[in-house]
C-alpha cells in the first residue's frame, strides 16, 4: 500500500448539519475549516489551526496532492460523505473516492459501530489510545454559532483560548484513535468488486436527484391547512382535542363500554378502524386524529432543507448502512421508508388520474376534489424528479430474495415456478392444500392471499407472529379465514398446532406489560384458539411444503455451532450451485494465535463475508419442548434500541441475513455496468435502482432491466428477473 494520510477536519458553519445534510452544509458560505489535524503514515499526530490566518504546512498539501492523484491513500472517518464534500468546497481539493479509505465504511462491511467512539470502545482500544469522549462539549462550543440572543455570536480561540487548546489536542487525538482502529479492523471483505461498488455509490450521491419543489412546498402548506380544519372539526363535533389528552376519554365514550380501547397509539387505532363492529362516529372521531397526528408532511422537510444550489438532493443514501448485510440505508431523507400511498399507478389510466391529482395540489385546490391526508403521503415519491430533457429509468428485481432463498436452499419446486414465470403464491398454496394452482388463480383468491402471506412471512423460520404481520398488511380476515378452512388440514398438522397453542398459552401467560399498557401487547397469543391453530397450521403446512428451505434453516445452525466449537475449519449449507460445485454457504470462526478468534465468518458465493463480532454459545430453554438447547450469541447492535450488546440468533435468522447480503450483492455488482453502460444512478431502494437518463428512445426501461439481470458465474442458475418502466416522476 502506498503512503497514508491519516486526515479528519473540524469545521465551523451557520448550516445546521443535522437539519440540511453534509451536502448542503458543505455547500454554505460561512462553512469554514477550522482544524486540520493530520498525521503521515506512523507519524506524529500534528494540527494545523487554519483560524491563525498562517497557511497550510507544505507536506500537508504536498499529501493531499499526492492523495488526489492517487500517489497515496487518504484513511479518514466519515470522510466520504462529509470531509470529502468539505474539502472540495472550502479548499477547492477534491480527492477522488478511490483514494480514500473510510473506517466507517470498513466499520460497516464488517457489522460493527459507525462511530469512531464506539468502535474503540467495541475494539478494545486502550483508555490512552481512544476517542476523547469530552471532545463533544468542544464541538459544540466552536463548530456552530451560538443563540441569537447571545452578545458573541461565534466563540473562537480569542474567547476561550484554554478550551482551544484543549479542542486542537481533541483534533490530534482523533488521529491518534482513528490510526488504531483502522490497523485493528479486519481486511477480508475490502476487496476490489466492493471498492469499486462504493466508488458508484459516491458517484450517486455525488450526483444527487432533482426535486419538485413546487409540489413540495404545495404539499406543506395544504397539510397545515387540512390538519386544522380536522382540529377544528373534531372540536366542534365532538367537544375534545384529537392530538390532547382527552381524546381517548372521549373516544371510549363514543364507543361504548362493548369496546376496550387500552390505547391511543396507531396500531389499535388501525386495529378498531378495521372492525365492523366499531361505530362510524368512533371511526370518523379516529380518523381524525390520525388526519391531525399524520408525520407525512415531515418527509417534504428533508428534501427541501437539503437542497443544493443546483435544485438537487444530495447524499440521501448510505453505503453499508444497513451494515450486517451492507445494503444501503437512508440519510436524512429515508427514501427506503417512504409510504406506498394511496394512489395505484399499474396502468397508464391510473397514472394520468395520479398527475390530475398532484397538478390540484401544485395549483392549491385539490381539497375541493381529493382526500387531503391520502395525497399528501401519496405525494412524497413525486416529487422526486427528473431535470429538463431528462427522464427517469427505473427497475426493480422481482420477489428477489424469495428467488435467492429457493436458489440456496436447492428447493427445486419453487426454482420451476419461477423459471416457468408462474404465480409463485397459487403454487405454493396449490402445493400446501393439494388443489390446482390454476383453479386458485382464477376462483380462490383468498388462498393465494394465504400463499402470499406465506412466501413473505415463513421463509426464515417465522410463525405464527411472521405470518400474521404479513396477512395483516395483505388484508386477510383471519376469523373468515379460520372458518373457511375448519377441518380441511390433516390431523397430524392439527394435533401438532393444539400442542404448540398449549404450549405457547402457558409461556404467554404471566408476560408483564410494557410500561403504559394495561396488559401485554400479545398479538399472536391473544387471538381466539381456533384461529391461533389455523394460523399454526398453515404455518406447518408451508414447511411441509418447503422441505429443502426447512433443512436449509437446521444446515445452517449447525454449521454455525459447528464452526464456533471448531475454530478455523470450515463447515457448508445450502444447495450445490457454487462455480466449482460446493455448496452455497462457508461458516468459519477465526483463530488469532492459535486461540478460538472473536469473529464468526459466513462467505456468501460472491466471497463477501457475513461478520458476527464476538461470537460464542450460550445454554437456553426450548419455547416448544422445555429442554435446554445451545444458543448462538454474537455482539451487535440492538435493532430496537441501537445499542451494543449481546445478541442472539438462529438458524432461520441467520439465513435471513444469508438471503438479503446476497440479494444485495447481486444488484451491487450490476450498478457498476450499469453506469458504463450510460446509466447514470440517482438513487437506490431496496432492491430497485432509480437512474437519470436523456429523454430519447436510446434508453428504456428493458435494457436498463437487462443490464441488472446480467447472470454472472457465482450466481449462475439463479433465475433473476427485473421490471421497469419509464417515469417523469417517480412512483411505486
Amino acid at each position: 500500500m502506498p503512503d497514508i494520510l491519516f486526515a479528519d477536519i473540524e469545521t465551523f458553519s451557520e448550516a445546521d448539519l443535522k437539519k440540511v445534510g453534509s451536502y448542503r452544509y458543505a455547500e454554505d458560505p460561512t462553512t469554514e475549516i477550522m482544524l486540520f489535524p493530520y498525521a503521515i503514515d506512523d507519524g506524529p499526530e500534528k494540527c494545523y489551526d487554519a483560524t491563525t490566518g498562517e497557511a497550510p504546512p507544505r507536506e500537508l498539501l504536498r499529501a493531499l496532492r499526492k492523495c488526489a492523484s492517487g500517489k497515496m491513500k487518504l484513511v479518514g472517518q466519515n470522510f466520504l460523505m462529509f470531509d470529502r464534500q468539505v474539502l472540495k468546497n472550502a479548499w477547492g481539493i477534491d480527492i477522488p473516492p478511490k483514494h480514500i479509505i473510510d473506517t466507517m465504511v470498513l466499520a460497516y462491511r464488517n457489522s460493527l459501530p459507525g462511530s469512531l467512539d464506539a468502535l474503540c470502545e467495541v475494539l478494545g482500544i486502550p483508555q490512552d489510545l481512544a476517542k476523547d469522549k469530552a471532545g463533544k462539549a468542544l464541538i459544540q462550543r466552536f463548530c456552530k454559532p451560538t443563540p441569537k440572543n447571545y452578545k458573541i455570536r461565534r466563540y473562537t480561540a480569542d474567547t476561550h483560548p484554554e478550551e482551544w487548546k484543549r479542542f486542537v489536542s481533541y483534533g490530534k487525538s482523533d488521529i491518534t484513535s482513528m490510526r488504531e482502529v483502522f490497523y485493528r479492523l479486519p481486511s477480508w471483505n475490502d476487496t476490489a468488486i466492493e471498492n469499486e461498488i462504493l466508488c458508484v455509490d459516491q458517484a450517486m450521491n455525488d450526483r444527487g436527484f432533482f426535486v419538485d419543489q413546487d409540489l413540495a412546498f404545495a404539499a406543506i402548506q395544504a397539510d397545515q391547512q387540512h390538519k386544522e380544519e380536522v382540529k377544528a372539526l373534531a372540536r366542534k363535533k365532538y367537544g375534545c382535542s384529537v392530538t390532547g389528552k382527552d381524546f381517548l376519554p372521549t373516544l371510549k365514550k363514543v364507543a361504548g363500554p362493548a369496546f376496550y380501547i387500552p390505547n391511543a397509539q396507531k396500531a389499535t387505532m388501525t386495529d378498531l378502524l378495521n372492525d365492523p363492529d366499531f361505530p362510524d362516529d368512533g371511526k370518523e372521531l379516529i380518523t381524525m386524529r390520525l388526519e391531525a397526528a399524520s408525520t407525512a408532511a415531515t418527509k417534504y422537510n428533508p428534501l427541501l432543507n437539503g437542497l443544493s444550489a443546483d435544485g438537487r438532493r444530495k447524499g440521501t443514501v448510505q453505503y453499508g448502512g444497513a451494515k450486517r448485510t451492507l445494503r444501503w440505508a437512508g440519510r436524512k431523507f429515508q427514501p427506503q421508508n417512504l409510504a406506498r400511498g394511496f394512489y395505484s399507478c399499474e396502468s397508464p389510466e391510473e397514472i394520468a388520474t395520479f398527475e390530475k391529482a398532484l397538478k390540484a395540489l401544485k395549483k392549491g385546490y385539490a381539497k375541493k376534489i381529493y382526500n387531503i391526508g391520502q395525497l399528501v403521503v401519496s405525494a412524497v415519491r413525486p416529487c422526486i424528479i427528473p431535470a429538463p430533457g431528462k427522464k427517469l429509468a427505473v427497475a426493480d428485481y422481482s420477489n428477489v430474495e424469495g428467488r435467492g432463498l429457493a436458489w440456496v436452499a436447492g428447493e427445486i419446486s419453487a426454482l420451476t415456478t419461477f423459471r416457468a414465470g408462474l404465480d409463485i403464491y397459487c403454487q405454493t398454496a396449490g402445493k400446501m392444500f393439494g388443489m390446482d394452482p390454476d383453479y386458485i388463480k382464477a376462483n380462490r383468491k383468498d388462498l393465494r392471499q394465504i400463499g402470499k402471506a406465506c412466501e413473505l412471512g415463513l421463509g426464515y423460520q417465522g410463525g405464527v407472529s411472521a405470518f400474521l404481520q404479513f396477512a395483516k398488511t395483505l388484508g386477510l380476515d383471519l376469523f373468515e379465514m379460520a372458518e373457511t378452512m375448519d377441518g380441511t388440514f390433516p390431523d397430524h398438522i392439527w394435533a401438532s398446532a393444539r400442542r404448540g397453542y398449549e404450549w405457547a398459552r402457558i409461556q404467554e401467560k404471566n408476560k408483564k406489560p410494557k410500561p403504559g399498557e394495561e396488559k401485554a401487547n400479545r398479538p399472536a397469543y391473544d387471538l381466539p384458539k381456533k384461529v391461533w391453530m389455523t394460523c399454526d397450521s398453515i404455518k406447518r403446512m408451508w414447511r411441509e411444503a418447503h422441505p429443502e428451505t426447512v433443512r436449509l434453516w437446521d444446515d445452517v445452525q449447525t454449521a454455525v455451532i459447528r464452526a464456533i466449537k471448531n475454530p478455523g475449519k470450515s463447515y457448508w449449507a445450502g444447495a450445490e450451485v457454487r462455480e466449482n460445485g460446493d455448496r452455497a454457504i462457508r461458516v468459519v470462526r477465526t483463530v488469532k494465535n492459535g486461540n478460538p478468534g472473536w469473529w464468526l465468518k459466513i462467505e456468501l458465493p460472491s466471497g463477501r463475508f457475513l461478520s458476527y463480532p464476538g461470537i460464542g454459545l450460550s445454554a437456553s430453554r426450548n419455547e416448544e419442548t422445555g429442554e435446554e438447547e445451545t444458543r448462538i450469541k454474537y455482539m451487535g447492535e440492538n435493532q430496537t434500541t441501537g445499542k451494543w450488546g449481546w445478541q442472539y440468533s438462529y438458524g432461520g435468522k441467520f439465513v435471513e441475513n444469508i438471503i438479503q447480503a446476497l440479494c444485495r450483492d447481486i444488484m451491487a455488482w450490476c450498478m457498476p455496468e450499469v453506469e458504463k453502460a450510460g446509466y447514470p444512478i440517482i438513487m437506490t431502494v431496496h432492491d430497485e435502482l432509480i437512474t437519470e437518463v436523456p429523454d430519447t428512445d436510446e434508453y428504456s426501461a428493458d435494457e436498463l432491466c437487462e443490464l441488472m439481470c446480467e447472470i454472472r458465474p457465482w450466481f449462475r442458475g439463479f433465475p433473476l428477473k427485473a421490471e421497469g418502466d419509464i417515469m417523469y416522476f417517480y412512483r411505486k
